[in-house]
């Protein structure tokens, strides 16, 4: 066979090849070194003898497993001329074996031998020595003319590819579906995102309910102060107590005269420590901040406080009540005595600590102190203007109560931390006694606790405190006959006190607000005072006697009962509770007719406002329905004497149910 020469693709020089057994072989061109693979080009090719007849494409190779040659298959003759292989697709002519036995349609042997990597090749360069076809001689029809040894890599040629595309159907409806699922997937994701959360229509209304509630009751404050200031005080404070002791001390005011006279103790010993660090009479001074900073446990805690004088002082003037010599220090104005540092602040203002304090004394002119973060909320809701405002941590109180109450204060200093609870932090009350007797009552929740848990607990003890303050009071033995009455009605008072008060929800805290009359302050001091001395001396573990039956004060008519005296004064006191307040003052069992309400369009939460003052049970349940007599259906007062039971019903069903109203207008 000639050399057949193959020009490098990179720089077209020819290599020579000695036959065509390196077609389809790699090669590296010796000029360029460029490696190709060896392939005739397009240009030698041999035309087929017979140019209208397709060569049939040479089966795939089916792997490198041994195959079969019959011991007669003569070898391929090297006259034969080499024609590149066809790109046809898959035929479904079975080629027949040619009755001419030296023509050779399959070499399977030279097609595993000449190209061992054949999947790098293109079509141009993947080729195949074949045989020419001698169509001339007609083909055998014998059914031993085709050997079983040809016909079986047909068929495993055809099962395989049907095997490979029901795989590749497989594989790609996998590929199919999962990226559908991912796009689906993806799509929701998105959507949720865009999506806004639901809202609970009810829970935003409530809020709503709730801001108005909060807003309105701090339109009923007596003042609109500013917020407590912190400033010149050298620690940071666990309880603070703000007061206005011009206005609590002052001499013409029936009011302020009759509080100081109820205090008794509590205020002398007020008024002392006043004069004690200040150097200046109460009614002298008009706004005066007292800080505590407890420090470590067992140790006395340290007390400062800030005093703005009513009235200018001189220099000299101060420094005569002062009696202390002025620190070196030309920036500030500390003067040190035996016992306190005075640090001024001007001609009205000025601070004081004890002396062992007076560096931070001195530092506090610049940089005001920082108010603990539990006890931030509240001092933002505080007001100056009041007359009386204390606030403080009650845990770091609780730790230290041995070292700030006296024993004889440790049982109740310990009965009011369990009262209010594990979920309060801090506690503000403040207290204005004009016009009215104004109080209110800030709590803080701790961390683990919400706004609204303390808003309900503290709602929950109000309502308990008169039951368990009663069940004290029968205990005590007043020495006399005023002592005796005054704590007698003391639970009564503490009932009114929490009719008069109303439980809200502000941001930080939950707000307390109680509106009584003026005079109820003199008489809820002196009969706090009076209770507190009581309990000092009774022995609460001894049995109360239980008075007989025939000795009751109570009538046993039910219209003799209205006639009772009863404290009426309602702050938007819902109507059950209203009437469950005047039947227990009565000791009658008051029943609602809920169905009889609900069909006039009433409901038992309706609010009743109204102050009478002492007055007849008959008397305040007549303010409570004549205020819905020109109603469509009003409401009335059935008197069950059998029963003994009053009943709130409308006309119309007590005319159904055969029941008489009972006539509460005033004879």
């Amino acid at each position: 066979m000639p050399a057949i020469s193959i020009p490098c693709p990179a720089c077209k020089s020819l290599l020579k090849l000695p036959d065509t057994s390196l077609l389809g072989k790699k090669a590296k061109c010796p000029k360029c070194a460029h490696r190709f693979v060896l392939a005739l080009p397009v240009e030698d090719e041999v035309p087929l003898q017979l140019a209208d007849v397709p060569v049939l494409p040479l089966a795939p190779k089916m792997g490198k497993a041994a195959k079969w040659v019959p011991d007669d298959f003569p070898p391929a003759s090297p006259s034969i001329p080499v024609a590149p292989s066809m790109p046809f697709g898959p035929s479904s002519v079975e080629p027949a074996a040619s009755a001419n036995p030296a023509v050779n349609p399959f070499d399977f042997a030279a097609a595993t031998d000449s190209s061992a990597d054949s999947s790098a090749f293109s079509p141009k360069a993947r080729t195949t020595p074949t045989a020419e076809l001698d169509f001339a001689t007609p083909a055998s029809t014998s059914p031993t003319a085709a050997s079983p040894t040809q016909r079986k890599p047909v068929k495993k040629r055809s099962r395989s590819r049907r095997t490979g595309l029901i795989a590749m159907g497989i594989m790609t409806l996998v590929v199919v579906a999962g990226g559908y699922a991912a796009f689906e997937f993806n799509k929701q994701q998105a959507t949720q995102v865009k999506q806004a959360p639901a809202v609970n229509v009810g829970w935003e209304q409530k809020k709503v309910e709730l801001a108005t509630s909060n807003e309105t009751v701090q339109s009923l404050s007596p003042t609109s102060g500013k917020n407590i200031p912190l400033d010149y005080l050298p620690f940071t404070p666990h309880l603070l107590c703000h007061l206005h002791p011009q206005e609590l001390w002052k001499k013409n005011d029936r009011t302020t005269v009759e509080f100081q006279a109820t205090l008794g103790d509590l205020g002398i010993w007020l008024q002392e420590q006043i004069r004690l660090r200040t150097r200046f009479e109460p009614e002298e001074i008009a706004e005066l901040t007292f800080a505590v900073n407890f420090g470590a446990r067992m140790s006395a805690p340290d007390i400062a406080a800030v005093v703005r004088l009513r009235e200018p002082q001189t220099k000299t003037d101060l420094m005569k009540r002062f009696k202390g010599q002025r620190r070196p220090d030309p920036n500030v104005e500390v003067y040190d005595s035996t016992d306190f540092s005075f640090l001024l602040i001007d001609d009205q203002t000025f601070s004081v600590a004890p002396v062992a304090m007076s560096e931070e004394l001195a530092m506090s002119r610049q940089d005001s102190a920082l108010a603990s973060p539990d006890m931030e909320p509240l001092l933002q809701e505080s007001d100056r203007d009041r007359h009386v405002t204390l606030l403080f941590d009650l845990k770091i109180l609780d730790s230290h109560r041995e070292d700030v109450f006296m024993a004889q204060l440790q049982t109740l200093a310990d009965k009011f931390v369990v009262w209010l609870g594990n979920e309060v932090e801090t506690v503000s009350w403040s207290m204005h006694l004009e016009p009215n007797f104004y109080m209110e009552t800030l709590l803080h929740n701790t961390s683990d606790s919400s706004v609204l848990k303390v808003q309900r607990h503290a709602q929950l003890q109000f309502s308990r405190l008169a039951e368990e303050m009663l069940a004290g009071v029968k205990k005590m033995k007043p020495a006399t006959v005023g002592s005796r009455q005054m704590i007698g009605r003391f639970p009564a008072m503490l009932q009114a006190l929490d009719i008069g008060t109303t439980v809200h929800v502000a941001p930080a805290c939950a707000r307390l607000v109680t509106i009584l009359p003026r005079q109820a302050s003199v008489n809820l001091a002196a009969g706090t005072l009076l209770t507190w001395n009581q309990s000092l001396l009774t022995n609460f573990d001894e049995e109360v006697l239980v008075a007989k039956e025939g000795n009751t004060s109570v009538p046993d008519k039910i219209a003799d009962r209205l006639q009772m005296k009863v404290l009426i004064d309602f702050r938007r006191t819902p109507l059950q509770e209203a009437f469950g307040y005047i039947g227990e003052s009565i000791k009658t069992e008051v029943v609602i007719d809920g169905d009889a309400l609900k069909g006039a369009g009433f409901t038992q939460n309706m609010p009743q406002t109204f102050d009478l003052g002492t007055v007849t049970a008959q008397a305040a349940l007549h303010e409570i329905i004549k205020k819905y007599a020109q109603e469509r259906d009003p409401l009335v007062l059935i008197v069950d004497e059998p029963g003994k039971k009053l009943i709130l019903s409308t006309k119309v069903k007590s005319e159904a149910d055969g029941l008489k109203p009972f006539d509460t207008a005033p004879k």
